[in-house]
């Protein structure tokens, strides 16, 4: 096979006339180095290297040190990098290093209320007395006001139920955002926002991040519920409304005020400060036209100041997605490990 190779063969030719490098020929083979390392014809690279590789799947440093004991590959470091990134078990064992791919792109937001509503649920929880299950949330991408219905299943029918009692009392989004969870990839639901001219976007599955709005949510939720019930959990859902006033009624930072303050204009009523509100609202509903633009604009000015902190601070740590075309073979990343698969391939 050497004397197939037109390189090596003339390495050869030469060899028979003189030196060369520190090339040597032995027993009519061609060799390098002190360690008279076999050379390679270019024919055998790829079968040495799959060999080589195929003992214990090793990176490229650990095949170069057994491959140069015995044998000599032209440009091997490209070489063995190149056989690597085809090498199917080991792409889908291990865990991708450096820049992890793709941009990010914040959803637009309309500087008005109630346009686009991030939902989910959240579950299953500790069974409540009343069969409760699961929470049901809603979160408006603009103003970050949270609506929370507890619900015993995660069907389409109850989370239906829970959009037409929305739709009563403030109508419909023009916008809803959601992961792909059944209950909203039925017909049922892609039938409900047909009628009612609602466009529906689902997430990528396994990247909770497009629906982050409502991620954040949750977290706070599981922590607020986890304190307010610890005598018995089993009666979180007693505490759901009192939660939901408490979120919509707390300064938000990316708007710069509270949700409720910029959905509805006032201040939301409460109990613990009724004599300062009684005080204050006549003044409150009268400056409520003057501002309530002045508010939103405000908003819509904070939004997209956090919103390029974070396009910025992702970015760093980023890069370029790929350009798939129909046909090309990919490898799609676990994102969810359940027992026992621990060692199953990334």
């Amino acid at each position: 096979m050497q004397d197939q190779d037109e390189g090596l063969k003339a390495n050869k030719e030469i060899l028979k006339n003189g030196s060369y490098q520190d090339y040597c020929i032995e027993n009519d083979l061609l060799y390098k180095g002190e360690l008279k390392q076999l050379v390679i014809p270019k024919t055998l690279e790829k079968e040495i290297i799959k060999r080589t590789h195929g003992i214990g799947h090793f990176s490229c440093k650990k095949m170069k040190q057994i491959i140069s004991n015995s044998y000599y590959i032209n440009q091997w470091d490209k070489k063995l990098q190149d056989f690597m990134k085809t090498c199917i078990p080991c792409l889908l064992a291990k865990r991708k290093s450096g820049k992890q791919k793709g941009f990010l792109h914040p959803i637009e937001k309309k500087s008005m209320p109630l346009h686009t509503l991030h939902i989910d649920h959240i579950g299953p929880l500790m069974e409540a007395k009343k069969q409760y299950n699961y929470i049901l949330t809603m979160v408006d991408a603009f103003t970050k006001f949270t609506w929370i219905f507890p619900t015993k299943s995660t069907t389409n029918k109850e989370t239906l139920d829970k959009l037409k009692i929305f739709q009563q009392h403030f109508g419909n989004p023009d916008r809803i955002i959601t992961d792909k969870g059944t209950a909203f990839t039925v017909n049922d639901f892609r039938e409900f926002c047909e009628t009612e001219g609602i466009q529906h976007i689902s997430i990528t599955t396994g990247v909770p991040r497009g629906n982050g709005q409502v991620e954040r949510v949750h977290r706070k939720i599981i922590s607020v519920l986890t304190k307010l019930c610890s005598e018995d959990p089993s009666f979180w859902y007693k505490h759901v409304n009192r939660l939901q006033r408490a979120l919509n009624s707390t300064y938000h930072r990316t708007i710069d005020t509270t949700s409720f303050t910029l959905t509805i204009g006032t201040k939301l009523r409460q109990k613990e400060d009724l004599e300062i509100i009684q005080i204050l609202q006549s003044e409150e509903v009268e400056q409520y036209n003057r501002n309530r633009e002045d508010l939103r604009v405000k908003a819509k000015h904070h939004i997209l100041k956090v919103q390029e902190e974070n396009r910025r601070n992702l970015n760093k740590h980023r890069k370029e997605g790929c350009k798939y075309e129909i046909g090309d073979f990919v490898a799609i990343k676990r994102t969810q490990f359940g027992v026992g698969l621990k060692l199953r391939p990334k």
